[in-house]
């Protein structure tokens, strides 16, 4: 455990709600593509739809249930300071929406943002999605603070099961996207909701559950002791 300085919890900061902002661009580029948007929030996107909210209301209201259902799973193990993860996805959920298309949400900062027309366009949006979310997250975690939602069920889950965390977190992954699958068929068109704007699950959904990590883990391994070196500069292990 390292003693923080207060310079370096700044970064900390910096470094933390910078990596939120930009999953929230990867997030909405993955949403223009039309080619799937990302496991985590696949669940959001066709409540979206269904509920004629924005995708930022969506997300905080399903982040919200992810919250309770840690809470459920850990009972009197569940900690206190987890009620931030409540916090975290308010802010979240408004960068989804400063960050978006919606033009009746917060911000929409890529309203104007060209749409791609071909489908090797989609291709080239789902790949910068991809990246940029890859990069937000490990920014994210490196400062080890609040995990969201999606990651602290799965780390609840970890914790009760006594499986490991990546195991638990591809069982979240799969069955947001399976609930989102569902929504989709039922509500959003049967079949002809995989064309179109308003696509939810796709080729897109699979690619970044299954890459998404891998860009995580290839900047940790090059990156991850710099990054650390410079949130921690100064500090000496307790």
């Amino acid at each position: 455990m390292k003693n923080a300085k207060p310079g370096n919890i700044v970064k900390q900061f910096i470094c933390y709600v910078m990596g939120l902002l930009v999953i929230t661009i990867g997030i909405n580029i993955s949403k223009m593509s039309a080619l799937g948007i990302s496991p985590v929030s696949s669940i959001p996107r066709a409540c979206e739809q269904i509920w004629g909210f924005t995708l930022g209301t969506t997300t905080f209201i399903i982040y919200i249930i992810l919250v309770v259902l840690q809470i459920v799973i850990l009972r009197k193990d569940f900690k206190i300071i987890n009620v931030l993860g409540i916090v975290l996805t308010m802010v979240f959920s408004v960068m989804i929406d400063f960050t978006g298309t919606d033009p009746n949400a917060f911000g929409h900062l890529l309203l104007n943002f060209p749409r791609p027309g071909s489908y090797v366009m989609k291709l080239v949006y789902l790949v910068v999605s991809v990246l940029i979310i890859g990069i937000g997250v490990f920014l994210y975690l490196r400062p080890k603070w609040v995990p969201m939602p999606a990651e602290g069920l799965a780390g609840a889950i970890a914790q009760v099961s006594g499986k490991a965390f990546g195991d638990c977190k591809t069982i979240v992954d799969t069955s947001m996207i399976v609930v989102a699958l569902v929504l989709q068929l039922i509500f959003l068109g049967g079949l002809s909701s995989f064309t179109g704007d308003g696509v939810v699950v796709r080729e897109g959904t699979i690619v970044a559950a299954i890459f998404v990590g891998q860009v995580v883990k290839f900047l940790g391994k090059n990156l991850g002791g710099k990054i650390d070196g410079w949130l921690h500069a100064g500090e000496e292990k307790a």
